[in-house]
């Protein structure tokens, strides 16, 4: 062969070197970027209680919060969502929708606004369980409906308060 050839055949192994370089240094940094976050939680400290999904139980000493509403009590573990919340206030009632974030037990969060509602004089009316909890409570003349479900990084809690015409019973 001529030099040209050769010339040819040499830049030809110079670029699957290369190419084979850049392709065992991609697996090697797919390897190393999937292994490397795992060994967070295998360094974590053994003695935590926490679950790896930092979900947390409501801690039955903490004080419960009050918003807009001064007979709902919220557990101070929430935070107000001001963006997805709003309040309407008339002369004779108030109404609107707060949004609370946080990472908590959709099911002890319940617990909690069963109890405390009804401390607040609220009647419980019902409730259901799918996916999420869905709570009813009605006074004299207002009614509430708790939603609480959970989203990708954290629970949500809506509180829907609003006027009732009529009169409220309380369950026999």
């Amino acid at each position: 062969m001529d030099k040209k050839g050769i010339n040819f055949l040499n830049v030809s192994n110079d670029l699957r070197r290369d190419n084979l370089y850049l392709l065992i240094s991609a697996i090697i940094m797919i390897i190393s970027l999937t292994l490397l976050p795992g060994c967070g939680t295998i360094l974590k400290d053994v003695s935590s209680k926490e679950d790896a999904t930092d979900v947390k139980l409501l801690k039955p000493q903490s004080l419960p919060v009050y918003y807009d509403f001064e007979d709902i009590s919220i557990p101070p573990e929430l935070t107000l969502d001001k963006e997805r919340s709003f309040i309407y206030e008339a002369s004779t009632f108030k109404t609107g929708i707060l949004v609370f974030k946080g990472r908590i037990d959709a099911s002890s969060l319940a617990t909690f606004f069963q109890e405390n509602m009804k401390k607040s004089n609220w009647v419980f009316i019902n409730s259901f369980k799918y996916k999420g909890y869905i709570l009813n409570f009605q006074k004299e003349d207002k009614s509430c409906l708790i939603t609480l479900y959970d989203n990708v990084f954290n629970t949500i809690v809506e509180v829907r308060v609003g006027p009732l015409h009529g009169k409220v019973e309380t369950p026999k």
